[in-house]
């Protein structure tokens, strides 16, 4: 898809321009019957050969008048500016209905992911099925640009499709991918998979939420599969043949005859190629559009940018597993209510500031940062296998979330930052006050207290970080970090 810019210098400066234009095809088909006109102009005038044109004058010649030449002129005309209309249609109808079956399939997935805040499963079920999700519908939309393009090739390679960018193919199964490889409705089986995820974590207690919410999420999957099918269709089914035919067999005789009657009605060889140049290039003009345009899901470039609609996709589907994303907004203490004053203007209406101004005047601080209230911290105890096939104990931390009631794991790396005043024994620990910064921020905040703190960003997991409990922080980490716990055993903080 060519973007170009408009108005001022660029509405000169565009049509100068050669990518995508329809401008030098037309150019090399006009040119030379421009020039056969004034070629024959000039032989008429110079007495070379001055019978050339005396068929004009018999009187029972049928082009001593304009009216027959215009009729097949505007016939001509009509045709081709008909056939313009309707590609422009299916262009535009094409381009509506990828963008709304990606628009289905995001909605669809975004709400799949909030309705996991009413989740009762564990976190880490919760997790994977999240992380599969966006995963299949990031392949879905990749498989699905690559059944409506336009390369007329069964050679995977040669499909460009499916070289986009998806969001981490290889967190999928080997088995699901080869699956996809060999397989002919390729749309259908994500599509199918998809369905059967959802269908399969409302046993697990994942999708814990009402069935008619849960049903919209199958309705907009399924709104999403019929734009495709819209798109496919476009793809398909090309402009009917025998209009195409007789189109480009009539602009074929227009552009034969029109250099002889042209220059029959003209009295310089300047103006009869002028004229004919004119009529012809306009017309070979709006034929090379419907051409360029009736099909927009090629690589050409006035086609559809799929590859940007692609990244744009996974970036938003990156956004909803990203921990930034489940911290709800909550109103800051300078939030006003409504009210009105003695002149009867509401206390709202006084503050209207734009994204602009807000943004200009915040002050970005550690204390500012948005926070989430982290009610406890115990260590828990998992199962691992060795290479030996002997069964080890790894020992991690998790917490619960105080508005999605989850139970989430807390990364060491993030833990060993922390400073603890005191170490207790036993598998509970109440951290009433332990605050963590939001993802971008990607550290552990200054100061304890009972305010809100946001949830662990996943990007801070691993398993082969050192155990916070037995690791004695720096001093440079014991005077920027700290946090007061308190040992559930003997209830009473720690000094």
């Amino acid at each position: 898809m060519i973007q170009y810019e408009r108005g001022g210098i660029n509405y000169i400066l565009k049509i100068f321009k050669r990518g995508g234009s329809v401008f030098p095809f037309a150019l090399c088909v006009s040119a030379p019957s421009a020039l056969l006109c004034g070629l024959v102009k000039w032989l008429t005038l110079e007495e070379h050969f001055p019978d050339l044109l005396s068929w004009m004058d018999d009187p029972f010649a049928v082009m001593r008048e304009s009216q027959a030449w215009s009729g097949f002129s505007v016939l001509v005309g009509f045709l081709v500016v008909f056939r313009t209309s309707q590609a422009y249609n299916r262009f535009w109808d094409g381009c509506t209905s990828t963008h709304q079956m990606r628009a289905e399939w995001f909605d669809a997935c975004s709400a799949l992911m909030a309705f996991c805040r009413h989740s009762e499963a564990h976190s880490d079920i919760v997790m994977e099925f999240q992380h599969t999700l966006i995963r299949l519908f990031s392949m879905l939309h990749a498989v699905a640009l690559a059944e409506i393009e336009d390369c007329n090739t069964d050679n995977l390679e040669h499909v460009s499709a499916f070289k986009y960018e998806l969001v981490d193919a290889q967190g999928i199964d080997d088995a699901s991918l080869l699956t996809i490889k060999n397989s002919d409705s390729k749309v259908e089986l994500v599509y199918q998979w998809i369905q059967l995820l959802i269908v399969e974590n409302i046993g697990t207690g994942v999708l814990n939420i009402p069935p008619p919410i849960l049903s919209r999420s199958f309705q907009e999957i399924a709104n999403g599969m019929v734009q495709f099918h819209e798109a496919l269709k476009i793809s398909t089914i090309p402009f009917p043949f025998p209009y195409a035919q007789t189109c480009d067999c009539l602009l074929l005789m227009h552009w034969v005859i029109a250099p002889f009657v042209i220059c029959s009605w003209t009295t310089h060889p300047f103006w009869a190629t002028v004229l004919c140049f004119v009529q012809v290039f306009i017309l070979w003009c709006l034929n090379a559009i419907a051409i360029e345009i009736e099909n927009p899901f090629g690589m050409d470039a006035n086609d559809i940018d799929a590859c940007s609609m692609q990244v744009e996709l996974n970036r938003h589907l990156s956004l909803l597993v990203d921990p930034s994303t489940r911290r709800i907004p909550r109103l800051s203490p300078k939030a006003v209510w409504f009210t009105k004053n003695h002149e009867g203007t509401s206390s709202l209406s006084e503050r209207r500031q734009s994204f602009v101004e807000v943004w200009t005047n915040i002050q970005v601080s550690d204390s500012d940062m948005p926070v989430e209230t982290v009610h406890s911290v115990r260590r828990r105890s998992r199962r691992t296998s060795t290479t030996s096939s002997k069964n080890s104990e790894d020992s991690s931390l998790s917490y619960q979330d105080s508005h999605s009631g989850l139970e989430m794991p807390i990364p060491p790396s993030a833990i060993e930052r922390l400073s603890f005043q005191n170490q207790v024994g036993g598998d509970s620990y109440s951290l009433p006050s332990v605050q963590f910064h939001v993802p971008w921020k990607r550290s552990i905040s200054k100061d304890t207290g009972n305010s809100q703190t946001s949830s662990i960003p996943e990007e801070d997991f691993s398993d082969d970080q050192p155990n916070p409990f037995t690791t004695t922080p720096t001093p440079a980490k014991t005077s920027r970090y700290r946090c007061a716990a308190v040992a559930s055993r003997e209830k009473k903080p720690c000094t």
